[in-house]
């Protein structure tokens, strides 16, 4: 069965006989002057919806259609003819809606969304009291292990990684033994996103990172090995590779802006070259 027939089979309940009523798109509610057609809600009705689930929409918003008819007729009656006065305001916001479509649509055709790592680079540099950091970041590997330990004094060992070679041996261990294993060593995360994930109980955590680079701890199921690297503090200036994609999105919305404004210019510019408006 098609969607409309499923619709026009579970809505006949609702479809009154009047005078609005067409073949095709018959009147499904009514309040005062306002109707509500069956193509309404047809558009509503998701492909392949059981009937069930097509009935259960089309009450909703029929529902909600009628609630919201029946405001605006109260509101009608108790508001004054001044405070009714919304076509101003309802001009302001179309004109808004259609400008910024217009202006999207120019800026997905035009706008160069291309950022050089130099544009980046330098934009850090001449700003970097944009980029203090609001929490303390790390560069850490995180081990979690269920209890009991295997081989304990050799984890104990390569996960602080002195040799190059550590790395394979940590990685085949962990691949055995370990229920979670995360290496950060290339990437800053929150600490604190980290941390919270041990049973340590931290009061002053600029205080823990400074006196920690090796941490172990362990619970009644799990052991837990960190091993962090590099940190940065609340209220330094973050490392590039922390904020490089926040300064892409800030370059880029800067274009936008200027593409913007120079677009309203030149409409302008276009305009009264060609005598299409007149100030008095």
């Amino acid at each position: 069965m098609t969607r409309s027939l499923i619709l026009c089979f579970i809505l006949l309940g609702f479809i009154a006989c009047n005078s609005k009523n067409t073949h095709d798109n018959p009147t499904v509610a009514k309040v005062d002057d306002s109707y509500l057609y069956l193509n309404k809600i047809r558009k509503l009705i998701p492909n392949n919806s059981s009937k069930d689930d097509s009935l259960r929409i089309a009450q909703n918003y029929i529902h909600q259609w009628i609630k919201k008819q029946l405001l605006v007729s109260r509101a009608e009656l108790n508001l004054t003819d001044e405070d009714q006065d919304v076509e101003e305001m309802v001009e302001d916001f179309r004109s808004s809606l259609i400008i910024h479509k217009y202006q999207q649509h120019l800026i997905e055709q035009k706008l160069d969304t291309t950022v050089s790592h130099t544009e980046i680079d330098k934009y850090y540099r001449d700003y970097p009291g944009n980029f203090l950091l609001n929490r303390n970041i790390v560069k850490a590997v995180y081990i979690k292990i269920p209890k009991p330990l295997p081989q304990a004094a050799k984890i104990k060992k390569i996960y602080k990684l002195k040799k190059d070679e550590d790395w394979d041996k940590l990685e085949d261990y962990c691949f055995q033994n370990a229920t979670k294993f995360d290496n950060f060593s290339e990437q800053w995360i929150y600490s604190q996103n980290l941390l919270s994930q041990t049973p340590i109980k931290i009061r002053n955590e600029e205080h823990f990172l400074r006196r920690n680079k090796y941490v172990e701890a362990e619970d009644s199921t799990y052991h837990y090995l960190i091993n962090i690297q590099d940190f940065k503090l609340k209220n330094e200036t973050a490392p590039l590779s922390f904020v490089n994609e926040d300064i892409r999105k800030i370059i880029i919305n800067k274009r936008k802006i200027q593409f913007i404004k120079n677009m309203e210019e030149s409409i302008f510019r276009d305009a009264e070259s060609k005598n299409k408006f007149k100030i008095y």
